[in-house]
């Protein structure tokens, strides 16, 4: 005999239940251990950037005024007067008539406003040139402050950090950066029937699946996994393992157990450890209703289905929310990710007032994007790695047809393979939708989810 689910809430009021967990203490992290951080604090400029007026180009510093009306056929003819050399800053200001030979990243002498490039230039001995094209005042010039002015805001406090980032710090002399800490996640996985991926299953036993799964995505979301252990179903055992899990841990995902059957005890042990509370236990969602959302002490504890498509889901609907606020940014949504549009190849039934996530893969058929939805039960693991990405099915939604345009959140490795062919959409609505596939995939790749 099984016991009823308490109330089933929506996506939405689960995520708002997120926002009860506070952010974790900051550390103070060497630049380059900060990739993917999040800033605790804002940063603005301390200086200039850059602090002179520095030439883009090889080529010669000019007062702008003596190149106008130069060209080819008629060249302003300068005195060349020295070269600013690389990471030196001249003292001798430009009189009217003379120049400098300059490089790139180069600071402007006194006087210079432009900079001609060495192509539009004829050396006609050491100490003349032609001036073959007119330089506009600050052509080929990057003036003192234009990149950022000091004291100008930069970054603000819950930005996460990127490659380009840490270049910025690095450019401002920062070596050291004031971040959140990084969530350390306990992972346990429960019940009779799972064993370690290295033993061969007895009859009606399963390797333990979740374990490593989950162990790959909270890497994915920037947190530090911690295997806690498999858990049998015995009540005393568990909850031990549960208070170990908390002790070492800020946040601790239990897989396996979270149903409502007389062996699912996970809620069970939580409702038995001290200053806790059940948050939510049913979401309605497909796959990954039994989700358990919980408190103890300020920690979240999750307790996951034990079907890996299931506990996926969940992970990624609410789990990645809930580390993204511990480690300081300020939402509580999923990632999004790269997205497309594409024509779905049959229809999709749903049952209204639920969220079902549909797996797909992808098909070009005539130059147009096709979804194939693969429908299969949340046990089957072979299901994620065919699938090139997911669609949703709104809860106020009964279904959706076949040859609806759909948007598919594109998983990682159809966007490598795509982008290693550099494929482009044929049809024209999946090209408008996903904008610059491209650029937009790399930046997702980079941010790992």
């Amino acid at each position: 005999m099984t016991k009823p689910f308490l109330k089933v809430h929506p996506p939405e009021s689960a995520r708002e239940r997120l926002k009860r967990f506070s952010r974790l203490a900051t550390e103070e992290v060497f630049l380059d251990d900060a990739l993917f951080r999040v800033l605790s604090e804002p940063v603005a400029a301390e200086d200039d950037m850059p602090g002179f007026d520095r030439s883009t180009m090889d080529g010669f510093a000019v007062r702008s005024a003596d190149t106008f009306g130069a060209t080819e056929s008629a060249p302003a003819l300068l005195q060349v007067i020295g070269e600013v050399s690389m990471g030196q800053v001249s003292g001798t200001a430009l009189a009217k008539g003379a120049t400098m030979k300059i490089w790139t990243g180069g600071a402007l002498p006194p006087n210079a406003d432009a900079v001609v490039q060495v192509e539009h230039t004829q050396e006609l001995d050491a100490n003349t040139v032609e001036i073959l094209k007119a330089a506009a005042p600050y052509e080929h010039v990057v003036r003192k402050g234009e990149d950022y002015h000091r004291d100008e805001l930069l970054m603000d406090a819950g930005h996460r950090l990127r490659p380009q980032d840490l270049g910025l710090l690095a450019a401002m002399g920062r070596s050291r950066v004031t971040v959140y800490r990084k969530p350390a996640v306990g992972i346990m996985s429960s019940g009779d029937e799972i064993v370690p991926i290295e033993q061969e299953p007895p009859p009606g036993c399963v390797r333990d699946v979740n374990r490593h799964a989950l162990t790959a995505l909270v890497r994915q979301a920037y947190a530090v996994p911690q295997w806690i252990g498999i858990a049998p179903d015995e009540l005393e055992q568990l909850s031990a393992m549960l208070a170990s899990a908390l002790e070492a841990c800020d946040v601790v995902i239990v897989s396996g157990g979270s149903s409502m059957g007389i062996r699912d005890l996970v809620i069970t042990a939580i409702e038995q450890s001290t200053d806790s509370e059940i948050l939510l236990h049913g979401v309605s969602i497909s796959p990954g209703k039994p989700l358990i959302l919980a408190r103890v002490g300020p920690k979240p504890v999750f307790g996951l289905p034990g079907h890996p498509i299931s506990a996926m889901v969940c992970f990624e609907q609410f789990v990645v929310p809930s580390l993204r606020r511990l480690e300081g940014e300020d939402s509580v949504e999923p990632y999004l990710g790269v997205t497309a549009l594409a024509f779905l190849s049959r229809n999709v039934a749903s049952k209204e007032g639920r969220t079902d996530f549909v797996r797909v893969r992808l098909e070009e058929r005539d130059g147009r994007l096709i979804a194939l939805p693969i429908l299969g039960k949340s046990g089957m693991t072979s299901a994620m790695v065919r699938a090139h990405g997911r669609i949703t099915v709104a809860q106020d939604c009964e279904g959706l047809y076949k040859g609806d345009l759909v948007e598919v959140q594109l998983s990682a490795n159809w966007i490598e393979a795509r982008l290693e062919k550099k494929h482009l959409f044929g049809h024209e609505a999946a090209r408008r939708s996903s904008g610059d596939l491209l650029e937009a995939a790399q930046q997702e790749l980079l941010s790992g989810v």
